[in-house]
């Protein structure tokens, strides 16, 4: 139901001086992000500015409940503290939701490898969802809740890495099998002419198994793409 516009009135004069005294103390903090800042003060205004005809009470309960959880912890106020406060009020305002997607993108950016990267993402997914959070409460319910919307953007960015990294795996397959010497010979073939190059001294290593670890990765047999160090090995001592 919409408020009456005598009730908001009072309302609004009783919550204007605690949400200017709240937006000031945002603004004078060094540990709150300037951002984050600016998301709750557009809020707050937003919310003042709007005609009876507009708000419901609701609205109304919300915007009270989130401005007594603030309040409440001004004193020990931090980015990480506000973040918790409004998970726990499933606060999926467009604006909100924004951030914490670049936040994880800035989280991630500069990791050298998509393991890392998934690694990151991961544990931020496992810190969200151990956040507590007020039931069949929210901001809007004309979207899913917060952590709903931020879990849906992190498996989506893991699946796409995932794929990536299935892509770059295939690839470096094909890639490493082009680089090898291919050979038409069986693995018993290629042990027995090993075993007489180092017979008739021409290969010289001291130590068998490190060389024959080398031709296993470098050569391949009429059958196979991928030479089993463990099946030369006994071919070239059974040759």
């Amino acid at each position: 139901q919409k408020v009456p516009a005598s009730y908001l009135f009072v309302c609004k004069d009783e919550l204007g001086k605690q949400i200017s005294e709240l937006c000031l103390s945002l603004e004078k903090s060094d540990s709150i992000d300037k951002h984050l800042n600016e998301i709750i003060s557009e809020f707050f205004r937003r919310f003042m500015s709007l005609q009876a005809r507009n708000t419901t009470y609701e609205q109304l309960a919300y915007c009270k409940n989130l401005l007594t959880q603030l309040v409440s912890e001004r004193e020990t106020m931090s980015t990480l503290r506000i973040r918790e406060t409004l998970y726990y009020l499933n606060f999926n305002e467009e604006n909100f939701v924004f951030y914490e997607l670049e936040r994880l993108k800035h989280l991630t950016e500069d990791l050298p490898t998509r393991k890392e990267k998934m690694a990151v993402l991961y544990y931020e997914q496992k810190l969200v969802n151990q956040l507590p959070v007020l039931v069949n409460k929210g901001y809007t319910k004309d979207m899913p809740s917060l952590k709903e919307q931020v879990n849906c953007w992190i498996n989506e960015e893991v699946k796409y890495l995932e794929k990536d990294c299935l892509q770059m795996n295939i690839g470096n397959a094909v890639s490493n099998i082009e680089n090898k010497i291919n050979t038409s010979l069986s693995v018993a073939k290629l042990a027995a002419i090993i075993r007489l190059l180092v017979v008739d001294k021409i290969i010289i290593n001291r130590q068998v198994a490190p060389m024959l670890r080398v031709i296993a990765k470098t050569f391949t047999t009429l059958q196979k793409d991928e030479i089993s160090f463990g099946s030369l090995e006994t071919k070239y001592h059974a040759p």
